[in-house]
């Protein structure tokens, strides 16, 4: 069975196709587009249908007449839907949490989904839903909490250019704090790498304006919205002077993560389930996650690194597989979900492409010798990773300990602000030496303090609290990756590598032709593309 999958709401939209319950090609539609998060203004374009569905169809060879069924969240807008017919609709936060507990080995699951708000209905919409999936892993529903759906006029009926905002929803609320800040949509990441500069002196008000309760419920209503005002005024522009608003993002992020703990209790008493897994954009936080896994009370946690709404696409296909089949899809890893270039397809770019030269063969001993000597070095391989994070296909790669080599990326190729921390890509088997968490984590999601002993070898990928968002390489996932970072180490010692997504201010590259372009116009000094080592014309 064939089961098309379209994911996102208003933004990150996505495609996948699920073949006999294994997920075989997913994308999301910014790679494509090369627009962020490609949100709904982007859908006036008009294109027949999401590029992302060709693309799906296309790495496969097939045709929109040879799927089964097509399946989309139900919050995904309708303009992401166009040139498709029949469409199956499933809850959002369903979803979310199928993504985790289909992909999860472990039966033995209680999952907990929060995000800024999921599915609606009556004006409501939800907000917080948990879920326990058994040996047949689908999820099942114990507890769901709604917030009223706010409009920008309540004489007008509702649309999405009327919508403002849902009330007592703790991803509403961060968001809300992240732009106070003066970061703009989708920039909740940049609230939490910038709270640990801050101080805590409004942590215990925040927690007092919304009324913090027992199992981690908020109030964020236009009372509270009006508090907040007064709380947190709009800071003054003070350039690369973060104080005031590092104060906000500690706050926001001290909030979340005793709000998540308290939820994640409160699922543990309700299911008594051995394990948690995680769903929704929210828990794109690694730091929180890393609070709910060492302090929280189940054994292990679960997660995709795709858990924001792109991520929906393959949750919702697999739901329909196992709903329509009776069969449970295959569980694992799935990182590198995006098709392949071959060897000629990327020569031809090579070639149309001026102000470089190249050597043929595997590159992975030059690329681990010239990051041995301090180099920058892109790293383009196999198919890309679905998710916000580049783990080892579309990767900027670096030294972890080379000096000033955090600043140098930040400001000559990420183009990005000063504070913003990068993350290591550990080798698994050596992971005991380098951060104090056995725990795998294949996709950046979870935080882990570095150990004191090596942290002058991974200062550049390690942020001022001593915490890094890690991914863990082995040869399972990654032969090929696994294989540099492993000669890097024997040059070096250091059994990691500072990893970033390769990208300027743009979605992470999917083409050959995007990474050369990317690779031309950065401060990047080598690129190993498939079997092919770039350096620019000229270069030492």
């Amino acid at each position: 069975m064939i089961v098309l999958g379209i994911g996102g709401s208003t933004h990150d939209f996505s495609a996948c196709l699920v073949v006999d319950g294994v997920v075989a090609v997913a994308v999301e539609e910014e790679r494509l587009s090369r627009i962020k998060h490609h949100s709904l203004e982007q859908l006036a374009i008009g294109e027949f249908r999401l590029r992302a569905v060709d693309y799906c169809l296309d790495a496969l060879d097939l045709t929109l007449g040879d799927v089964d069924v097509i399946v989309a969240n139900d919050l995904v807008h309708r303009g992401a839907l166009r040139g498709l017919r029949d469409v199956r609709k499933v809850d959002h936060h369903l979803s979310h949490a199928a993504l985790v507990s289909y992909l999860c080995p472990d039966p033995d699951l209680a999952l907990l989904v929060i995000d800024g708000f999921g599915s609606m209905k009556s004006n409501e919409a939800e907000i917080v839903s948990y879920f326990v999936a058994g040996n047949d892993r689908w999820p099942r529903l114990v507890h769901r909490e709604y917030g009223a759906v706010r409009r920008l006029d309540p004489s007008r009926p509702f649309s999405w250019k009327n919508f403002d905002v849902v009330d007592d929803s703790l991803g509403e609320l961060y968001s809300w704090v992240t732009r106070r800040i003066g970061f703009g949509l989708h920039d909740e990441g940049k609230t939490m790498g910038l709270a640990p500069l801050g101080s805590d002196a409004l942590t215990e008000q925040l927690q007092e304006t919304v009324r913090l309760d027992s199992i981690g419920g908020v109030r964020f209503d236009a009372t509270t919205r009006a508090a907040l005002d007064e709380l947190m005024p709009i800071p003054p522009e003070q350039g690369e002077d973060w104080c005031v608003r590092a104060d906000y993002a500690r706050a926001a992020q001290d909030l979340l993560e005793l709000a998540l703990l308290r939820r994640a209790n409160d699922l543990c008493d309700r299911t008594g389930a051995r394990n948690i897994g995680l769903g929704g954009g929210v828990f794109l936080n690694s730091a929180a996650n890393r609070r709910i896994l060492r302090e929280g009370p189940f054994s292990g946690i679960a997660l995709h690194g795709a858990t924001g709404d792109s991520g929906t696409a393959i949750g919702a296909a697999l739901l329909a597989y196992a709903d329509m089949t009776g069969r449970t899809p295959e569980p694992g890893v799935v990182v590198y979900t995006g098709r392949e270039y071959d060897d000629r397809q990327i020569r031809d770019e090579l070639q149309q492409t001026s102000g470089i030269e190249w050597h043929e063969g595997d590159p992975t001993d030059r690329a681990a010798r010239a990051l041995a000597t301090g180099q920058i070095v892109g790293w383009f391989q196999g198919g890309s990773e679905f998710g916000p994070r580049a783990l080892g296909n579309r990767s900027i790669l670096a030294d972890p300990g080379a000096a000033g080599m955090k600043d140098r990326i930040n400001r000559v190729v990420k183009h990005r602000e000063s504070f913003r921390p990068f993350a290591p890509s550990v080798l698994i088997e050596r992971q005991a030496e380098v951060l104090d968490s056995a725990t795998e984590g294949f996709f950046m999601c979870v935080n882990a303090q570095v150990r004191p002993e090596i942290l002058n070898r991974l200062e550049c990928a390690t942020h001022i609290d001593g915490s890094a968002r890690y991914q863990s390489v082995g040869p399972e996932t990654n032969i090929r990756y696994h294989r540099l970072m492993t000669r890097f180490a024997e040059i070096t010692g250091t059994p990691a590598l500072l990893n970033t997504s390769f990208n300027d201010s743009e979605p992470i590259v999917e083409t050959p032709k995007e990474a050369l372009a990317s690779f031309l116009r950065t401060d990047i000094d080598c690129l190993a593309i498939g079997d092919h080592f770039v350096t620019k014309t000229g270069a030492q």
